[in-house]
């Protein structure tokens, strides 16, 4: 979620300015971008609340944060209504601070933001259903050997309904972890580790397995492996991304009314697999 909003920002001022335009033709108009994520079984964990910044000037999320927002998330098939709470030590962050606040399955939701500068945000999003893991070649809790010359690893997992793809991950949760050496990858300011969360790759909607060769894997010690069914919303926005990808992108489709971001659910499927590597 953190590595979204400067994204989005940047692409909100590519998509505005454009080739065409220079500087002097480009007229700035602050907007709030919203990144949330519902996720089905918790209450919601963060919801982010920036202004763009003008391209010419640094940006600072902190510098730029929505402090002073009045922010609820309202079920539109459900009886429900949480009031989220700003975060003053992550300037921008809403949380729900009601554990009994839990996002259901299948069941629709709108996020209303009313700023203190009067503008007004809205969206929605479903949440897609429960789902399980069905087969892995890795065995939950195990130790496993780290070799590249071993065939892939195969994950596969029962349909959910009302999403847009799957996301499997891979997490590395050790916080200090042991990065496994390869032979085509430094540690320098140029190329630095890779993030912990080291595999993320969108499926088409209909297919429920995918394939983990081992040179995904980037750190040793325990790496937790799920699969997220993730709704239209952030579906779409991760299809124009990848799309877009060595190009321009224009005209970058949201789902928010008034305001831009990506505003969407996922549902983690039972039985995710953790295990244990070693060299």
């Amino acid at each position: 979620m953190k590595n979204l909003i400067p994204f989005i920002i940047l692409l909100t001022a590519l998509t505005a300015t454009g080739c065409e335009e220079s500087a002097s033709s480009f007229s700035y108009e602050r907007q709030v971008v919203v990144t949330g994520l519902l996720e089905a079984g918790n209450n919601v964990d963060t919801l982010k609340l920036v202004y763009t910044g003008e391209v010419d000037k640094t940006f600072s999320p902190s510098a730029y944060a929505v402090t002073n927002a009045v922010v609820k998330i309202i079920g539109t098939d459900v009886a429900f209504t949480d009031s989220l709470v700003h975060d003053p030590s992550n300037p921008g962050r809403y949380y729900s601070t009601d554990p009994s606040k839990i996002i259901l399955p299948t069941k629709s939701y709108r996020l209303d933001v009313r700023t203190a500068d009067g503008k007004s945000i809205t969206a929605t999003t479903t949440v897609p259903d429960t789902f399980s893991m069905l087969f892995s070649t890795l065995k939950d809790k195990d130790t496993v050997r780290y070799d590249v010359k071993k065939q892939v690893n195969i994950f596969a997992w029962t349909p959910s309904r009302l999403h847009g793809t799957y996301l499997p991950t891979v997490w590395s949760t050790d916080s200090n972890a042991a990065l496994i050496p390869k032979s085509f990858r430094r540690d320098t300011v140029d190329v630095p580790k890779p993030d912990k969360l080291g595999y993320r790759v969108g499926l088409p909607k209909e297919q429920t397995y995918t394939e983990l060769p081992w040179i995904f894997l980037s750190y040793y010690g325990t790496t937790k492996i799920d699969v997220y069914a993730v709704d239209e919303n952030y579906s779409s926005f991760l299809n124009q991304f990848v799309a877009g990808q060595g190009g321009e992108l224009r005209e970058i489709r949201y789902n928010i009314q008034g305001g831009i971001g990506v505003f969407g659910a996922r549902t983690k499927a039972f039985g995710g697999i953790s295990v244990y590597l070693v060299p």
